[in-house]
């Protein structure tokens, strides 16, 4: 036993230790960083090279943790640069309240912090491997608990199923692992499943993770974070599976996937998950997403307090028929803003928001793009329910190839005022020329919009546009397409009655302009007194008219009949039958107006 600055030393179980391993029982006593390397360099290729001078027994490290070398360590805690860790630090199980710092330093053989408890724990800019032939992570802290666990610009690797760095069901204050590069060929990089942080997770500052794991490069599946999951500029790759898979995250603040944040894969399961997730906020603003056979973003289910922004240059390009970004289902409290987002998918939709519910307005706008070249919609917008304003620029929907296949899909789509910014025969022609099947609900709460803006004229013009889809496209009988054909040029479906009534006055024309043509070229002569023997007179023009009149005008009769008839000539006889043809059409417009007026033709 040896006394350090007024601290008592000991070598646990009479075990003597080296030069360096003296040197750091001394600095724990004395609070004091143990500093190895100095201004020498710290890279992957130096770290190999150090020898005895630079090497600490993982076992040395241990028992400083569970005061077995030192009596009262300072609370500074351990605090350790540029050493090479031999062996595997193993401090499963162990209870402290000394803070562990290792800087800059080689773990060859990994460490082990399973059920360990620690007031914190950094390790920062170190290099952690997997022991040859182990089959545990490199860092194993699943139910790990620290107020403050750091692996800022450290790298861990491995070969495992069990991943580089597992903090399964792990308890912390902070997770910070900015700038960290994690690497597995067969495991998740960083699995975190049933995390809980009472603060932030920290995944930015080019942190970098890279898998070829089914599972996902990064796990979140179930944690609970108090803060923010911050992952701008990170950079996530996965050949198999998702990048970030966090199925039910719950996040208080915000996700941030933002700020150059890139991830990849070529996994089904999608490269970013977040189903069933409930955070704070979502913002992947500039965020760019690919995914060569499944979504690029799935979010189905998820719930956002706040806004949930895709915009800014947001990139997401995928080859799934599950689309390449979903939020079917989604709850969102705030805006949807995908303003500038460029959305692309080789075989199904770019955008599925298929019974979203958004509080406030979804921006579809400003630079916006969605593109598909498969036999699916390319926009869905079915069952979703906007409380704002609906922006969305129907031109910027567009199919990379030529095909039947309909753009949108808007079949129970529910928002309030005016969508913009098209204009109104833009939206019909979206309406009529671009949806898989005819649907009476987007129809009718377009004009529900304009009839509440004060727009009736624009209403009735919506309504009118439902009627001439239903007839093409709903599959009606003959008849029925006959009949509304015919009440369409007629009534205009029963929204413009007028024209019918216009029709009446062209009839009346007609029959005057034909009784007074006729009449003038032998058609219509004076009846002869009864029993007369006179020949048969020209009618005066005024009985030409009322003639015209009385053929026109149904139930009206002005006396003119009674004095000049259609005489036996040719004219005559084609004045007779133009007149009962007449006298039908007349007949059937007036009838038509009634009906029209009153309502009495079904409009739908």
């Amino acid at each position: 036993m040896t006394s350090v600055g007024g601290q008592r030393t000991r070598n646990a179980d009479g075990l003597s230790h080296c030069p360096a391993e003296r040197r750091l029982i001394e600095s724990v006593a004395r609070g004091e960083v143990l500093d190895l390397a100095g201004d020498g360099p710290v890279g992957a290729q130096a770290m190999r090279s150090w020898g005895d001078d630079r090497t600490i027994a993982a076992s040395v490290i241990r028992d400083l943790v569970r005061a077995r070398l030192v009596d009262d360590p300072d609370p500074h805690g351990l605090r350790l640069r540029g050493a090479r860790i031999a062996g595997r630090l193993d401090l499963e199980n162990i209870t402290s309240d000394l803070a562990l710092e290792l800087h800059d330093c080689f773990l060859p053989d990994g460490v082990n912090l399973r059920n360990a408890q620690l007031l914190t724990l950094a390790v920062t800019g170190c290099r952690i491997e997997q022991a040859p032939g182990s089959a545990d992570a490199p860092l194993d802290a699943a139910r790990f608990a620290a107020r403050v666990f750091s692996l800022q610009r450290s790298t861990v690797t491995a070969n495992a199923a069990a991943g580089a760095v597992r903090l399964a069901a792990s308890r912390v204050g902070t997770l910070d692992c900015r700038g960290a590069r994690l690497e597995s060929s067969s495991g998740p990089a960083l699995d975190a499943d049933g995390l809980q942080a009472e603060q932030s997770v920290f995944l930015h500052d080019g942190f970098t993770a890279t898998s070829t794991s089914a599972r996902g490069t990064v796990r979140l599946l179930g944690a609970r974070i108090g803060g923010q999951l911050n992952c701008g500029g990170a950079r996530l790759a996965n050949t198999a599976g998702p990048a970030l898979n966090g199925d039910n995250l719950q996040v208080s603040q915000g996700v941030l996937l933002w700020r150059g944040f890139t991830a990849t894969s070529a996994g089904e399961q999608g490269t970013i998950r977040l189903l069933n997730a409930h955070v704070g906020s979502l913002d992947c603003g500039g965020a760019r997403l690919t995914n060569t056979v499944g979504p690029a973003f799935e979010a189905d289910g998820s719930t956002v307090d706040g806004d949930a922004a895709l915009n800014d240059g947001f990139t997401a390009t995928s080859a799934s028929e599950l689309g390449t970004v979903g939020l079917a289902g989604a709850r969102i409290a705030g805006l949807l803003a995908c303003d500038g987002a460029r959305l692309e998918n080789v075989t199904g939709p770019a955008l599925d928001v298929n019974g979203v519910q958004v509080a406030q307005d979804v921006l579809l706008d400003d630079g916006f793009t969605a593109t598909s070249a498969g036999d699916q919609v390319v926009l869905v917008l079915a069952g979703a329910r906007i409380g704002g304003t609906l922006r969305l620029d129907t031109g910027s929907v567009t199919r990379a190839a030529p095909g039947e296949a309909s753009l949108v899909e808007l079949q129970g789509l529910t928002y309030s005022g005016l969508p913009r910014p098209a204009s109104l025969p833009r939206w019909l022609a979206l309406l009529g020329e671009h949806t898989p099947r005819y649907s009476a609900q987007p129809y009718q709460h377009l004009a529900g919009a304009y009839r509440a803006a004060g727009h009736d004229r624009d209403a009735r013009t919506v309504l009118m546009a439902q009627r001439r889809d239903q007839i093409r496209r709903a599959g009606l009988t003959a008849s029925e397409r006959l009949w509304g054909r015919l009440t369409g040029i007629t009534l205009g479906y029963g929204y413009q009655p007028w024209r019918a009534l216009l029709l009446l006055l062209v009839t009346l024309g007609a029959a005057v302009a034909l009784s007074v043509t006729g009449g003038h070229h032998g058609g219509l002569a004076q009846k002869p007194a009864t029993g007369g023997t006179v020949a048969a007179t020209g009618c005066a023009t005024i009985d030409q008219i009322g003639v015209g009149l009385d053929l026109g005008t149904p139930l009206i009769r002005t006396g003119a009949g009674d004095r000049c008839q259609p005489t036996d000539t040719s004219v005559g006889q084609t004045l007779t039958i133009a007149g009962w043809i007449l006298q039908l059409l007349a007949w059937t417009f007036a009838t038509l107006f009634i009906a029209g007026f009153t309502s009495a033709v079904r409009r739908t």
